[in-house]
């Protein structure tokens, strides 16, 4: 099995037969959707947001056509669900792909695409300068993140000699605590004097790994990384720079964030809506991205103690996240599918 058609197994598996396979689609690709934001949460499985953002369609339509093949997935009323066989498969399999507990799509995607492209300039850059070269080619030619490496290099009060080796230190430290492998990927993957870092097929040909798992084991370093530079910012002065505007962000979309400033000034839904022309439902959206990634921001407002209990105890009762069928059980004229989400959104996935 390759680690790809795994990966589509254990969504299944997550998704109980109440997602479809654009669910996954979506996931692995990183849609910022506020179904795929929720479906993350609400199966447990934010983890792999985003990890496969070159994903086509066709790969994932091909990779479930065989696993229906070998009869480790079905179709039941529209839905995609594991067998016995797959469920057993799935276990057997996850020894050969063993996926990190480092590993955090949602919060790390965007955060450690940036942080890659910054640090592995900055390598490349003070390799070059170390041997008196300053006519590279650089590996990152967006103009922010080259503005954002000069600055770093310029701003920082040592000698390029002792920058690299503080960096070398704080990154040495990281690394020896992701094991080999990973450790391997990511410094395979840098490039410096006279010296070019290896593709992902590459290194997988190197290690004898699919490209997909090598992508997943270099991610899971970075996002180890990231996670114990926030922790520890003391303890990493020089890579927390480069991360110093990411560090602790709620990581909320853009069009969240501007209904949040409106909220905290006393809008209610629908001034937000009226406000920012947009639906009503649209602004619901944005409540529950940020009743899911806000400790603090309380659903009291749109839910009543005694509706939030009833729904959580149908979601119980019936072992499921299915917006519909939950409405049903709890028949009520003035439930709403909104209300249902943020209750689940609050309880995330506590019955699977």
């Amino acid at each position: 099995m390759k680690s790809f058609e795994y990966l589509c197994l254990y969504c299944i598996r997550a998704f109980r037969g109440e997602r479809t396979t654009s669910a996954i689609y979506h996931l692995l690709k990183g849609k910022k959707s506020s179904q795929t934001i929720q479906d993350g949460n609400l199966y447990a499985i934010s983890n792999l947001f985003g990890i496969l953002p070159e994903l086509s369609r066709t790969e994932l339509d091909a990779s479930i056509v065989h696993l229906e093949q070998h009869h480790l997935i079905a179709l039941k009323d529209d839905f995609y669900q594991i067998t016995e066989e797959g469920r057993a498969t799935l276990q057997k399999e996850s020894e050969n792909f063993p996926l990190s507990p480092y590993l955090n799509g949602w919060e790390y995607k965007g955060k450690a695409d940036v942080f890659w492209k910054r640090y592995s300039l900055l390598i490349q850059t003070l390799s070059n300068i170390q041997m008196g070269r300053t006519d590279f080619i650089p590996v990152q030619y967006e103009e922010t993140v080259q503005h954002f490496v000069k600055k770093i290099l310029l701003q920082h009060g040592v000698s390029k000699k002792e920058l690299t080796s503080l960096i070398h230190q704080e990154t040495l430290s990281l690394l020896n605590m992701v094991g080999d492998q990973k450790a391997y990927i990511f410094v395979s993957r840098l490039s410096g004097h006279l010296h070019s870092g290896l593709t992902l097929l590459q290194i997988s040909k190197k290690l004898g790994l699919d490209e997909t798992w090598v992508l997943l084991e270099f991610q899971a370093a970075i996002h180890y990384m990231l996670q114990q530079i926030e922790m520890k910012v003391d303890h990493y002065p020089v890579l927390s720079k480069l991360c110093s505007d990411m560090i602790n962000r709620p990581n909320l979309t853009a069009t969240t964030q501007k209904t949040l400033y409106l909220l905290d000034r006393g809008y209610n839904l629908e001034e937000i809506a009226a406000a920012r022309n947009l639906k009503q439902s649209t602004i619901e959206d944005h409540i529950v991205e940020l009743a899911l990634h806000l400790d603090s921001f309380s659903i009291s407002p749109y839910v009543s103690k005694k509706l939030a209990q009833t729904i959580m105890e149908a979601a119980y009762e019936l072992k499921t996240n299915q917006l519909k069928r939950i409405k049903e059980y709890v028949d009520l004229a003035d439930i709403s599918y909104f209300q249902i989400r943020l209750v689940l959104t609050k309880m995330g996935d506590k019955h699977g």
